[in-house]
């Protein structure tokens, strides 16, 4: 590839992942088809399609009032990494949790792998302890050393 054709497909990998953790993340789900592959791995695990999609819906329906601000975003090769901060109260079961009413501040990180013009594979790491703790799930006597 030309640095020119890099650079489009750069551009063309940040604007799929700034819809999804925009619009999909907001229950505009519809656009998943166009966007991950029915071949898509998460950690390792074969998911398709359903797999954000129900992880979308599944979070919305715990936190309802869901904002996402991406951090930082890069691409390098067919690997897009980003970073974004999630917010929401916990307003409805989530992960078998019932609602709490507290609200969550959440890091997240994925690392996305292209080809053909769809996510195939995702590495994601979230806070999850963090958000356990801040709606009381977790005691502030357990701590992450």
């Amino acid at each position: 590839m030309t640095s020119t054709e890099d650079s489009l497909t750069s551009g063309r990998f940040m604007q799929i992942a700034r819809q999804w953790f925009t619009d999909g993340w907001r229950g505009d789900v519809a656009m998943a088809d166009g966007i991950f592959s029915s071949d898509l791995r998460t950690n390792g695990v074969h998911v398709g399609v359903a797999g954000p999609v129900g992880r979308i819906r599944d979070r919305l329906a715990g936190f309802p009032d869901l904002t996402t601000t991406i951090e930082d975003m890069f691409v390098s090769g067919d690997k897009l990494a980003v970073t974004l901060l999630w917010r929401g109260t916990h307003a409805g079961d989530y992960g078998g949790v019932p609602a709490t009413g507290k609200r969550v501040e959440v890091r997240d990180t994925a690392i996305w792998h292209f080809r053909d013009g769809k996510v195939v594979e995702i590495l994601t790491l979230q806070d999850q302890f963090g958000m356990l703790k801040q709606i009381g799930y977790l005691p502030d006597s357990v701590y992450a050393a």
